[in-house]
């Protein structure tokens, strides 16, 4: 893009220049949209006593608002909506999805909702998603000796999987900085990959997610009047946006050439997804083992019992966040060097193995 001022001067802006400025503006837009809305959601909270109270499953001992979710999707939303190019196909669903997601979301954190209804729609949401966003798995890269699959299959395990991370990462988001620690890692990665292989429009969905996420973390983690925490609201909204945006790079990987083309683009979102993913796994597998539901709720996460070794909830966070980062380079450090199978293993052994250390 060129501009012409009056006399002498004159701009020159690449197409790749004014990507990246409109990136920059796009988190930046993201991250004062939500920082400047918590604090009218605390004081709505505060004066509605919208508050998540003690108990002995939480970890949290005092009162504090739940709205934080409401920010952030105002934040991810509006700023979306001012820097995408054009509305394409699949992000009305994805719009759809979180919308449905939100209301979900409020009516547990103020009026409580069973589980079996909010599977329910989730399920709705991920099949709005896989069926019509087409957000959906066509190649497993060999994983199981797998490589392109029938639509059927595609369906089905696209919706399982979607299932699968929005429950993950509501069931991980149970101390300060976590939920939204990872996800602002995520959602930074995807966004980075995005832009840098064309796929803008979703650049710009991840990107102004990460601007939310930074905004909500300066209230979430650091004690004080507006102190807030994402509430299911915020956790549901991250699960059903991370969730079909990671088969998504699955997917468009496969059509990229040149330096940013992944190998083996199933073992870097197993790895980007480590921490949700194995810990689900564990918890799940602990519930079941002992005939209770999978979504019963107790004290035997992977945060848990890091607060429980004398770890902090910033200490603990950051330990996680740095842990999802550690398996990511390790991930991209193994495609070129082991087969996607051992890949897995090794990765899914590792971290069942901290876990346990």
């Amino acid at each position: 893009a060129r501009e012409n001022f009056p006399g002498r001067y004159r701009i020159f802006i690449t197409k790749s220049q004014a990507m990246i400025i409109t990136m920059l503006l796009n988190f930046l837009t993201a991250f004062v949209l939500t920082y400047v809305v918590i604090p009218p959601v605390v004081r709505v909270s505060v004066a509605k006593n919208l508050f998540d109270e003690p108990n002995a499953r939480k970890l949290n001992k005092t009162v504090v608002p739940t709205l934080g979710g409401v920010a952030i999707f105002i934040g991810l939303n509006i700023s979306s909506i001012i820097y995408l190019q054009r509305m394409s196909y699949d992000m009305r669903f994805l719009f759809a999805a979180i919308i449905m997601m939100l209301f979900t979301g409020l009516k547990d954190d103020l009026l409580v909702i069973s589980a079996k209804k909010k599977l329910v729609v989730q399920f709705v949401a991920a099949l709005l998603l896989v069926l019509l966003g087409h957000f959906r798995l066509t190649d497993l890269y060999g994983l199981a000796t797998l490589t392109q699959i029938p639509a059927w299959a595609g369906i089905v395990l696209s919706t399982i999987t979607i299932l699968f991370l929005v429950n993950a990462f509501n069931l991980i988001d149970g101390i300060d900085g976590l939920a939204a620690g990872i996800s602002l890692v995520i959602s930074t990665v995807l966004g980075a990959w995005f832009l840098m292989t064309g796929h803008f429009n979703h650049a710009v969905f991840c990107i102004a997610l990460a601007g939310s996420l930074l905004a909500f973390l300066r209230f979430n983690i650091f004690s004080g009047p507006n102190k807030i925490f994402m509430g299911d609201t915020g956790s549901l909204i991250i699960g059903i946006f991370l969730a079909p945006m990671i088969l998504k790079f699955i997917d468009l990987n496969l059509a990229v050439t040149g330096p940013f083309h992944l190998e083996q683009a199933p073992l870097v979102a197993l790895a980007l997804l480590i921490v949700p993913v194995t810990d689900t796994l564990r918890v799940f597998t602990v519930r079941i083992w002992h005939k209770r539901s999978p979504f019963s709720p107790d004290m035997n996460h992977i945060h848990h019992l890091l607060i429980k070794s004398g770890m902090g909830h910033l200490q603990a966070s950051s330990f996680l966040v740095f842990y999802t980062i550690l398996f990511t380079v390790l991930a991209l450090g193994l495609q070129h060097r082991l087969n996607i199978n051992l890949g897995f293993i090794l990765l899914l052994t590792l971290s069942f193995s901290a876990v346990g250390l």
